[in-house]
């Protein structure tokens, strides 16, 4: 599914998601149950106004004027970042990540956690790093003399069509009625139109830059690592839960002769329950904990090598280094994506563009320099129409939630290998 359609349909049936509370949280490898854009929300739309859609205390935030290189954004389209915000934010509450008021909203009146500030201030800031970065996007796209084609604005009619189709029709509303419930009242077809086109501008820019981007030559080979992670975080874990983890990570060391040894027991173990994850991953730099990335990485590893290490995110990893391998392209997009970021950045700390709001002064140093993070699972990935723009945002997870921390695990190499495994 093309990406405007995409964000189409998440914002639509995550709106729905929230207005109807629907959300049920059984343990922390289940999703939402999210209504499909077109089925379950189209009988119920007639009965929705914008303020049923996101609750009373979003709109206090809205209706805001920002300028970019003098000229204004118009407020239906900053409206329209506040609400994608509102909504990633409200799903991580869904999970238990952030506050949440009774009907599963983010709750905005509470304390943002590990931070001083509330929760409605994070909105507004992570909404306005949202706008700013996707306008540098467009500026860039602009400059590099890229324009919408035949398929873009294809794309931006089919997702028209649907709502317009799916949406508004069987509830027996005119399109206009129906984004005026979604995006609010100062949004009609011809402003909504306006925020695709810019949206798909700014993302043709960062699938330019991804496509053309050049590895540097030191990093395409990377370390490979096989590894079986015995679960004992230092959060969390009991000092009896974290001593078991080690004598078995250290158990299965010693029934290891060599990392194919490993590579079998490790899945094994996985498939019995007995570790939380197993696997081989090719270990890119800052895409891990600390402490795997810091054993991948290290300049004495040689190949077959294996250990046991202990990372206060997640336990005890038994760990065998394979060598190394040449990145993949999802792997190179990474890179691109993390460079092009570095560059936004830089422009949205020295407000290079003038980025403000009306009487309200958006000044150099305000981008956060926490980590930043590339994904957040499928909740995040669903709702943003950039993945740049996700990792300019700084939404790290507070201490203390399920997921969403930097994991060890979780992607397969295929790269090719350097050295024989």
């Amino acid at each position: 599914m093309k990406i405007i359609k995409k964000l189409v349909i998440a914002i639509i049936s995550a709106a729905f998601m929230l207005s109807s509370a629907a959300t049920v949280l059984a343990d922390e490898t289940t999703t939402p149950s999210v209504p499909v854009a077109g089925t379950q929300a189209s009988s119920n739309l007639s009965k929705m106004t914008f303020d049923t859609m996101y609750g009373s205390e979003l709109p206090k935030y809205l209706n805001k004027q920002y300028y970019f290189n003098g000229k204004k954004i118009p407020v239906a389209e900053s409206n329209y970042y506040y609400l994608l915000t509102f909504m990633q934010l409200s799903q991580y509450a869904a999970y238990g990540y952030l506050p949440a008021t009774s009907d599963r909203r983010i709750d905005l009146t509470a304390q943002y956690p590990n931070g001083n500030q509330t929760v409605g201030q994070y909105l507004t800031e992570q909404a306005e790093k949202y706008l700013h970065s996707t306008y540098i996007l467009m500026q860039r796209a602009k400059d590099a003399g890229l324009t919408l084609d035949d398929k873009d604005k294809q794309e931006i009619e089919m997702s028209i069509y649907d709502m317009k189709d799916k949406q508004a029709k069987p509830a027996g509303l005119t399109l206009d009625q129906a984004i005026k419930i979604y995006f609010g009242p100062h949004c009609d077809e011809a402003a909504y139109r306006a925020i695709l086109e810019n949206s798909q501008l700014a993302g043709k820019f960062q699938k330019k830059y991804v496509a053309e981007f050049n590895v540097p030559e030191e990093q395409k080979m990377i370390p490979s690592i096989t590894y079986a992670l015995h679960y004992a975080p230092e959060a969390s874990a009991s000092a009896d839960e974290k001593k078991k983890a080690n004598d078995a990570a250290q158990a299965m060391l010693k029934e290891c002769k060599n990392i194919e040894d490993l590579k079998n027991i490790g899945m094994k173990a996985k498939s019995a329950g007995t570790v939380r994850d197993a696997g081989t991953v090719p270990v890119q730099k800052g895409k891990m904990v600390p402490a795997f990335e810091a054993w991948a990485w290290d300049a004495a590893r040689k190949e077959g090598e294996m250990a046991v290490i202990y990372s206060q995110e997640y336990g005890y990893f038994c760990v065998g280094y394979n060598g190394k391998v040449e990145i993949d392209a999802s792997e190179k997009a990474d890179m691109a994506n993390k460079a092009l970021s570095t560059d936004i950045e830089a422009e949205m700390s020295s407000n290079k563009y003038g980025f403000k709001a009306e009487g309200k002064a958006i000044l150099p140093g305000t981008v956060s320099s926490r980590t930043l993070v590339t994904v957040f699972g499928s909740i995040a990935a669903t709702a943003v129409i950039l993945l740049i723009v996700v990792i300019i945002m700084t939404k790290v997870k507070p201490k203390g939630g399920k997921n969403g921390k930097k994991s060890a695990s979780g992607k397969k190499s295929s790269g090719k290998k350097s050295k024989k495994d």
